[in-house]
Protein backbone atom coordinates (compact mmCIF):
# COMPACT_ATOMS: atom_id res chain seq x y z
CA UNK A 1 0.00 0.00 0.00
CA UNK A 2 1.58 3.19 -0.91
CA UNK A 3 1.81 6.06 1.69
CA UNK A 4 1.06 9.71 2.24
CA UNK A 5 4.68 10.52 2.28
CA UNK A 6 5.71 8.50 -1.76
CA UNK A 7 2.65 9.27 -3.67
CA UNK A 8 0.45 11.83 -5.55
CA UNK A 9 -3.13 12.84 -5.67
CA UNK A 10 -4.18 12.71 -9.19
CA UNK A 11 -7.79 13.63 -11.00
CA UNK A 12 -8.66 11.77 -13.99
CA UNK A 13 -12.27 11.72 -15.89
CA UNK A 14 -13.05 8.62 -17.08
CA UNK A 15 -15.79 7.30 -18.74
CA UNK A 16 -18.52 5.63 -16.73
CA UNK A 17 -18.40 2.58 -19.11
CA UNK A 18 -14.75 1.83 -18.01
CA UNK A 19 -14.49 2.63 -14.29
CA UNK A 20 -14.81 -1.00 -13.52
CA UNK A 21 -11.88 -1.88 -15.68
CA UNK A 22 -9.67 1.30 -14.17
CA UNK A 23 -10.72 0.11 -10.89
CA UNK A 24 -8.97 -3.70 -11.13
CA UNK A 25 -6.36 -2.00 -12.97
CA UNK A 26 -5.63 0.44 -9.67
CA UNK A 27 -6.16 -2.32 -7.47
CA UNK A 28 -4.02 -4.45 -9.07
CA UNK A 29 -1.19 -2.09 -8.78
CA UNK A 30 -2.24 -1.15 -5.20
CA UNK A 31 -2.98 2.36 -6.05
CA UNK A 32 -6.30 3.60 -4.51
CA UNK A 33 -9.35 5.35 -6.09
CA UNK A 34 -12.37 7.46 -5.18
CA UNK A 35 -15.31 9.34 -6.76
CA UNK A 36 -15.92 12.85 -6.35
CA UNK A 37 -18.96 11.89 -4.21
CA UNK A 38 -16.86 9.87 -2.19
CA UNK A 39 -14.22 12.16 -1.55
CA UNK A 40 -16.72 14.52 -0.22
CA UNK A 41 -18.75 12.49 1.73
CA UNK A 42 -14.93 11.22 3.35
CA UNK A 43 -14.33 15.14 3.84
CA UNK A 44 -17.78 15.70 5.54
CA UNK A 45 -17.24 12.20 7.61
CA UNK A 46 -14.06 13.36 8.62
CA UNK A 47 -15.10 16.89 9.94
CA UNK A 48 -15.34 17.74 13.87
CA UNK A 49 -18.45 17.53 15.19
CA UNK A 50 -18.87 20.72 17.25
CA UNK A 51 -21.93 21.36 19.33
CA UNK A 52 -23.92 24.80 18.90
CA UNK A 53 -22.98 27.23 21.57
CA UNK A 54 -25.64 28.76 23.48
CA UNK A 55 -25.49 32.75 23.78
CA UNK A 56 -24.29 31.78 27.21
CA UNK A 57 -21.79 29.85 26.54
CA UNK A 58 -19.92 32.66 24.06
CA UNK A 59 -20.50 35.08 26.77
CA UNK A 60 -18.67 32.97 29.18
CA UNK A 61 -16.43 32.71 26.70
CA UNK A 62 -16.41 36.48 25.84
CA UNK A 63 -15.85 37.39 29.77
CA UNK A 64 -13.06 34.57 29.91
CA UNK A 65 -11.03 36.42 27.51
CA UNK A 66 -11.55 39.88 28.30
CA UNK A 67 -11.32 39.35 32.16
CA UNK A 68 -8.60 36.78 32.00
CA UNK A 69 -5.48 37.88 34.41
Amino acid sequence: MLSGATSQGVYLSVPIADWNLFTELARKFGWQTQTNEQLLDNFIAGRPKVEDLSEEDIMDEIRAVRYAK
